[in-house]
């Protein structure tokens, strides 16, 4: 039975799913696209507001870099309702969206894609009412518009913010709808066609109406002209236009010169497929979106010429909304909130012989390969026809199965050496099988040296062939040597073993050797390259060289993945190709550089499977799995490289121009940033990054360190999607490294960088610890100087206090002395008038002794006090009162007015001595007839004066008392000392009124 491989070359796919949870915030798309950086931008309604709100929704745009979406501001609508919008490009750092709204006229927004500002184009917002319709197209490098009214067409074009009208023809009569068809291109014209009206122009290249397009225009195969109703596609073959009309089948072409569309005779095949293909610029690709019932099947095409043929197709929801980035290299799907996003790859890695596993394989002959596999029999594969067919064994013209082949041998006859667990077959040409040249075996595992085929059990035991002889012999003391894989350098076998090591045998002899730095049941497959020696790989992705003199093992490999390595061989430059069980790997000799092909690169099935690698004499490279055997030119494979880079995609800190905290995702800064300065309070930023390029994001890795100046960091790695964070900074000077790998840990585009500066805590910086320890000398200095001072003052303080002490003291001495001595005095002459028979002496003696006690009552008072300054006046008069109750035995009365006013000792001396001789000449002088005798005395401050008075109520008789008397001159003396102003009146009483200062 002949079976079909995979075409060639294959198509791979591979596909994201992305919504909600992923970032993606819109709910109903109303058109995507893609900008000149690889950004794709989406435009439509917000998934949370219509979960929430009814009736109108907000409407969002998002911008994805391959792994993370962006959410971009709205210009402002001032309340317009939105009900549709689209994007389309301007040149190659900008986008135009237009809004349409539900009660108005549509607007136009351009967007700056570097800098994301997104700016009113008011040059076509503001045209005049009469402009009602409009399309866009591009002309090379130029956004160009047709405009229509009720009356006219116009041909525009879009620079930036500006609009200008390059031409205009008026319709042939007033359309009151005019709307246009999809506008069609070719090299040199652009055919425009209102819907439904039959009215049309040409335009150049410059945006000239060249003519009005007519009936006579359009020439079918009878010769008959008409005007078509709908033109429905276009497209190139070799530099010639083509188009689909009405219901015709076969094409028109386009004759620039004439202006005539003609119908090509016998060029209706795939009419229906042409119809509605959507085509990349150069028309080589091309894709379709055909509804099979609930879903849609997107085929994508090589267009080649009239002949497209499909490459590949996908299966998506109806409805869908659809954008690209490159034709035919990849595809955005949204439907709802979910974004499919596909990739599409040309591979240059065949798959035959798919979900079987394969053994061995061996060429037959130019483009005929014999392989074997494990249960499912033998095949022969053609790799130009691109078949495979199972191969018909026969014994004694029955057909016999063959399985569990470890090796195949074409012989110079034709005939071909094969075995199963139990015989070691010979065959003719046709399969046959040659009994005599048959025979038992014991085991699986051949190899064939010159004449002799060696076989081993798995259980144990080596046994040889000898084809000459005819002989088959047990090796002797094998039975506990349990072989994986034989190989040979042409002289010498040499083989893996399960618990032994490695096997040597040569001239009937043979060894087994064991190693310190690799474990025996670690070792895997065996095979002799010519320019490497005999090879031995792991369990665990290592690759030694065998040294046979030595006996050792030497490292030459170790795979990053640590992936079990089953096969090796090389290629025509002498790189090694491994089978491993994590896909095909390439390690450059020169270089070491590694590749890894996946399942992304169009390996099947990535667990190898041993005895399965194989090298034919033109260079081209087999690999078995357990599901399939791939075939490949590592020529060509070698040479893929990833055309891809890194970039960051946002950069978030605090920015102090902005006092806030900023994720930064637009290009331009993205481009020019090199260093970013976290300031003090802040010391944190986040990161995030995509490749843009021809890549499947999801094998991509990214290893990033953060390393201070003068010190590398250990890497960390992340997946798309994922933010890098680095929070609570040292102050210092970092620099942020990030580098791209692929699946295979090779590295993807240039390393990237960005250079952070933590700023210190301003009491950490330099100027600030300098200002401290200015400050810090200042104050001791300053705390220094006060102290030496406030010593000097305590000193002197000291010294006055003592000095103080000392005339206190001194002044108590002397105020109690002079008490002392007036009271001895005033005893003195208290004896005086006891011994004395005179009165009138006595008399005199007694006013002494009163005006002696009132001065040592003073000197009491300051003997007693803590002042020695002033005194209260009315704590002395109290004691002269109390004198004066004593010395005369008539009662008077006597009432006080005083505040509470301190006099100085110079004051309160004479003003007692004048009270003295007051309350005296009352008591000798007025009282002599009154019954009830009353002194009043007042005191108080008023001012700066003080006023004393002074009252009795007896009857003071002036002639008892002369002027001229002991009493008045002291009083008159008392009011001199004083510098008062005294007055006496003697009309009702006695009164005295003494005002001094």
């Amino acid at each position: 039975m002949l079976l079909w491989c995979q075409q060639e070359p294959s198509i791979l796919i591979n596909k994201s799913i992305y919504s909600s949870r992923d970032g993606y915030l819109i709910s109903n798309p109303y058109h995507s696209i893609y900008d000149s950086m690889g950004w794709l931008w989406v435009l439509g309604e917000n998934k949370i507001s219509n979960e929430y709100v009814f009736g109108d929704k907000e409407i969002i745009i998002q911008r994805f870099d391959g792994a993370i979406f962006f959410n971009l501001s709205l210009p402002d609508t001032f309340d317009k309702r939105i009900k549709e919008g689209h994007f389309f490009k301007h040149k190659e750092k900008g986008l135009y969206l237009k809004l349409y709204y539900t009660d108005d006229r549509a607007e136009l927004f351009f967007i700056d894609t570097e800098t994301l500002q997104i700016t009113p184009v008011d040059a076509y917002n503001h045209l005049s009412k009469k402009y009602i319709i409009s399309k866009e197209f591009q002309v090379n490098n130029e956004t160009r518009l047709i405009i229509t009214s009720e009356e006219k067409f116009y041909s525009a074009v879009l620079v930036g913010l500006g609009l200008r009208i390059l031409d205009s023809i008026p319709f042939d009569r007033p359309v009151k709808n005019p709307f246009l068809e999809e506008i069609r291109n070719t090299e040199a014209s652009t055919i425009v066609k209102l819907l439904f009206i039959k009215e049309g122009i040409l335009l150049n290249k410059q945006g000239k109406i060249t003519k009005k397009i007519v009936s006579t225009d359009f020439i079918d195969n009878q010769g008959h002209t008409f005007y078509p109703n709908e033109i429905h596609n276009s497209f190139a073959v070799n530099n010639e236009y083509f188009f689909y009309l009405d219901d015709y089948e076969n094409v028109f072409k386009f004759d620039p010169k004439n202006t005539k569309f003609i119908e090509i005779p016998n060029t209706s095949e795939s009419y229906a497929l042409k119809k509605d293909m959507v085509f990349d610029n150069n028309f080589e690709n091309g894709f379709l979106n055909e509804v099979v019932s609930d879903y849609s099947e997107v085929k994508f095409y090589d267009f080649n010429g009239f002949h497209p043929q499909i490459t590949s197709k996908i299966q998506i929801k109806n409805y869908s909304k659809t954008a690209y980035n490159q034709f035919g290299k990849d595809l955005v799907v949204l439907n709802g909130n979910t974004l499919e996003s596909y990739g599409f790859m040309n591979s240059k890695i065949k798959t035959f012989l798919r979900g079987k596993s394969i053994r061995t394989i061996k060429k037959l002959s130019e483009n005929k390969y014999i392989v074997a596999t494990d249960t499912e029999g033998v095949y022969t594969i053609n790799t130009k026809d691109n078949t495979e067919e199972k191969i018909k064994f026969t014994l004694d013209n029955k057909e016999i199965s063959m399985n569990y082949s470890r090796d195949i041998y074409v012989n110079e006859d034709h005939t071909i050496t094969i075995n199963d667990s139990d015989n070691l077959y010979t065959t003719d040409a046709n399969y046959k099988v040659i009994k005599d040249k048959s025979l038992k075996i014991i085991g699986e595992e051949i190899i064939k040296i010159e004449d002799t085929i060696f076989t081993a059990d798995q259980r144990g035991i080596i046994s040889k062939f000898s084809i000459n002889e005819k002989k088959y012999t047990k090796i002797p003391n094998t039975e506990s040597v349990q072989i994986r894989e034989f190989a040979t350098n042409g002289t010498r076998l040499f083989a893996t073993t399960v618990a032994n090591g490695i096997f040597e045998y040569e001239n009937g002899s043979f060894e087994t050797h064991v190693f310190e730095n690799e474990k025996a049941e670690n070792l895997l497959s065996i095979n002799y390259l010519q320019d490497y020696g005999i090879l031995v790989s792991t369990k665990f992705g290592k690759i030694y060289t065998y040294d046979s003199d030595k006996k050792s093992l030497k490292l030459l490999y170790e795979d990053p993945l640590k992936a079990s390595i089953v096969g090796m061989v090389t290629d025509n430059s002498n790189n090694l190709w491994l089978n491993t069980y994590a896909g095909i790997v390439s390690v450059n000799r020169s270089t070491q550089k590694i590749g890894r092909y996946t399942v992304k690169d169009g390996v099947y099935e990535l667990e190898g499977n041993r005895y399965s690698t194989y090298k034919n004499p033109e260079g081209n490279i087999w690999m078995g799995s357990y599901r399939g055997l791939s075939y490949f030119n590592p020529n060509e494979l070698s040479t893929i490289e990833l055309n891809a880079q890194p970039q960051f995609t946002s950069i978030s800190y605090f920015d102090t121009e902005l006092n806030r905290w900023k994720a930064h995702s637009s290009p331009r800064f993205l481009d020019s940033i090199q260093t970013i300065s976290l300031p003090s309070e802040y010391q944190r930023f986040s990161a995030t990054m995509s490749v843009f390029g021809q890549i499947d994001r999801n094998d991509i890795a990214y290893k990033y360190r953060l390393s201070e100046k003068g010190n590398d960091s250990d890497w960390f790695t992340s997946y798309p999607g994922k933010e890098i964070l680095f929070a609570n900074l040292a102050p210092g000077e970092y620099t942020l490294q990030v580098k791209a790998v692929s699946a295979s840990n090779e590295k993807i585009g240039n390393t990237i960088e960005l250079r952070v500066i933590s700023e210190k805590i301003f009491y950490k910086t330099w100027w600030f610890i300098l200002a401290l320890i200015l400050l810090a000398f200042g104050t001791v200095s300053y705390l220094f100087y006060q102290y030496k001072g406030r010593q000097k003052i305590l000193v002197k303080n000291e010294i006055a206090l003592n000095e103080a002490k000392i005339k206190t003291s001194m002044m108590l001495e002397i105020h109690h002395r002079i008490k002392n001595n007036l009271q001895i005095v005033s005893g003195l002459l208290g004896l005086q008038m006891i011994n004395s028979a005179n009165e009138e002496l006595k008399l005199k003696l007694q006013d002494s002794q009163s005006r002696i006690e009132s001065i040592a009552g003073i000197h009491n008072l300051l003997y007693n006090s803590d002042n020695f300054e002033t005194l209260s006046f009315k704590q002395n008069v109290n004691n002269i009162i109390k004198y004066y109750q004593i010395l005369f035995p008539k009662k008077v009365i006597y009432t006080l007015n005083f505040d509470s006013s301190m006099l100085p000792i110079d004051k309160a001396t004479p003003l007692s001595l004048l009270l003295n001789e007051l309350i005296s000449n009352s008591h000798k002088h007025a009282f002599s007839e009154e019954e009830q005798p009353e002194i009043h005395i007042n005191f108080i401050k008023t001012d700066a004066n003080y006023e004393f008075k002074y009252l009795d109520n007896g009857n003071f008789k002036m002639e008892g008392i002369k002027k001229e008397s002991m009493g008045m001159k002291i009083i008159e003396m008392m009011n001199t000392q004083l510098k008062g102003d005294l007055k006496i009146d003697n009309s009702n009483g006695f009164k005295c009124t003494l005002i001094f200062s």
